[in-house]
C-alpha cells in the first residue's frame, strides 16, 4: 500500500514537473478573456479626410492681398505727405535766406552723421550747427526735397554753398526723419530731425 502511494505520488510529481518545463508559456490570469473579449469587439477604422486642393481653398495671404491695395508691392508706403514736404522747404529756405543760419539748431537731431569727401564722421548737434554755420552763406538754395520711397524720410538738396573744404561741388544734402523728443524714432507722430549731413 505504501509502495502503491509512492507511485503515485511519483506519477503526480512528474507530470507536474512536465507542465513547468513544458515550451509553452505559463498563463497570465485573465488573458484568456481579454482575447476573447478582444476578438469580439471591432476595432474603428480610423476616417481619412481628403487635403483640400489649392483650387478649392484660396490662400488666405493672396484673398487679403487683393483686398488690400496698399499691400500691393507697387504702392510704396512712406508716410510723408506732400504737406510734410511743403513745410520742410519752407523752413529750409527761411533758415538759408539767414548767412548765420537761425533755427538751425531746433532741425539738428542730438548727434547727426556727416558724411564727407575725407569720411564719415558723427557730431552732436552744437558741432552740426557750428560745422554749418560756418561754411554758410547768402547764396545757398534749396534745389529739391524729395520724399524716401523705402522708408519714411525727407531729403533737402541744397546748392552754391561757398567752395570751403571739404565742399567742393558747392551741394549739401541733409537727411530727416522722424524722432520723438528723446531722440528715438517715431515715424507715425516724431518730428522731423536732420541726422544725416552729406557735403560734396
Amino acid at each position: 500500500m505504501l509502495r502503491a502511494l509512492l507511485v503515485v505520488a511519483l506519477a503526480a510529481l512528474a507530470s507536474g514537473c512536465s507542465t513547468l518545463l513544458s515550451p509553452e508559456p505559463t498563463p497570465v490570469p485573465g488573458a484568456a478573456a481579454t482575447l476573447t473579449r478582444s476578438s469580439r469587439t471591432p476595432i474603428p477604422t480610423p476616417e481619412r479626410v481628403a487635403s483640400p486642393s489649392p483650387a478649392v481653398s484660396p490662400v488666405p495671404s493672396r484673398v487679403a492681398a487683393a483686398a488690400s491695395p496698399s499691400a500691393s508691392p507697387s504702392a510704396p508706403r512712406t508716410g510723408v505727405t506732400d504737406d510734410d514736404v511743403a513745410q520742410i522747404r519752407r523752413r529750409f529756405t527761411q533758415i538759408f535766406a539767414d548767412p548765420l543760419l537761425q533755427g538751425i539748431d531746433g532741425l539738428l537731431l542730438d548727434h547727426v552723421s556727416l558724411s564727407t569727401k575725407q569720411g564719415g564722421s558723427v557730431l552732436t548737434n552744437a558741432q552740426a550747427a557750428s560745422w554749418l554755420k560756418d561754411r554758410a552763406s547768402t547764396s545757398i538754395s534749396v534745389t529739391q526735397t524729395d520724399a524716401g520711397t523705402q522708408s519714411v524720410m525727407l531729403q533737402v538738396l541744397t546748392e552754391d554753398w561757398p567752395k570751403t573744404d571739404p565742399i567742393d561741388q558747392g551741394r549739401v544734402t541733409f537727411t530727416l526723419r522722424r524722432y520723438d523728443p528723446t531722440g528715438k524714432p517715431d515715424e507715425e507722430n516724431g518730428d522731423w530731425k536732420i541726422d544725416v549731413i552729406d557735403a560734396e
